[in-house]
């Protein structure tokens, strides 16, 4: 069975979930293509080793372009803070490397189509990181509501239960930072929508109301001062 080399950039907690995932695909699908752990990157060096120890990649890095660089790497895992995500797959594509990036894909959606443009021109496969919709369970309610079988559908009510950074002592981090994109519309909200447009389709118009629970959070681990900003929860 052919093998194909992956590069992971981002060792944080997607990271951690896209290198066990790429370690399970032989045993899951044996006749697929044999993932081989060739490089990851992470500006933290010592995070990068203990990754490579811990998953088996064959070298560590603290250089993300180096890694895109790296001939033996054909996917490039892209896990790392949402306002890296576009040059990072900008650079991927044009280096030919096909991209899994983690969702949100962008800040804005003008980001994320020019990131999408650049992959469909360089004619690389690419996937974002919506796992719950690779669950079989919505793949079957998908056939049910195509087939008719649920009759005609008027209505769709997603709920992501998800406690989160609901703990206001929680510090502030890039995950709340305005420049990363929508918050948790972007980060939880993402998976209810894509849902929403797996099961039924596009959606053609939007209604809101939104409500920041916690106004400001920490600094840092244990600090006083605390800083306010759109927040997970």
């Amino acid at each position: 069975m052919r093998e194909i080399g992956i590069g992971l950039i981002g060792t944080g907690f997607m990271g951690k979930a896209h290198a066990f995932a790429y370690r399970a695909v032989a045993g899951i699908y044996p006749d697929s293509l044999r993932p081989v752990l060739r490089a990851v990157a992470d500006v933290n060096g010592p995070a990068a080793e203990r990754a490579a120890s811990q998953f088996g990649f064959r070298r560590s890095l603290t250089d993300w372009k180096a890694l895109v660089a790296d001939p033996e790497v054909e996917i490039v895992s892209i896990t790392t803070p949402n306002v890296m995500h576009r040059e990072m797959a900008l650079a991927a594509a044009s280096a030919g490397k096909h991209i899994h990036c983690e969702k949100p894909l962008a800040p804005n959606a003008e980001a994320a189509r020019h990131m999408m443009e650049a992959a469909e021109a360089a004619g690389v496969t690419t996937q974002v990181g919506f796992n719950y919709i690779k669950n079989p369970i919505l793949k079957l309610a998908r056939d049910m509501v195509a087939s008719g079988e649920l009759g005609e559908i008027t209505g769709f009510r997603g709920i992501h239960a998800e406690d989160f950074m609901a703990d206001p002592e929680i510090p502030w981090s890039w995950r709340i930072d305005p420049s990363g994109g929508a918050g948790v519309i972007a980060d939880l909200g993402s998976h209810i929508i894509g849902m929403a447009r797996f099961l039924l389709g596009p959606i053609s118009e939007v209604n809101a109301n939104l409500e920041t629970v916690v106004k400001n959070r920490p600094i840092g681990p244990g600090a006083s001062e605390r800083r306010g900003s759109r927040s997970m929860i």
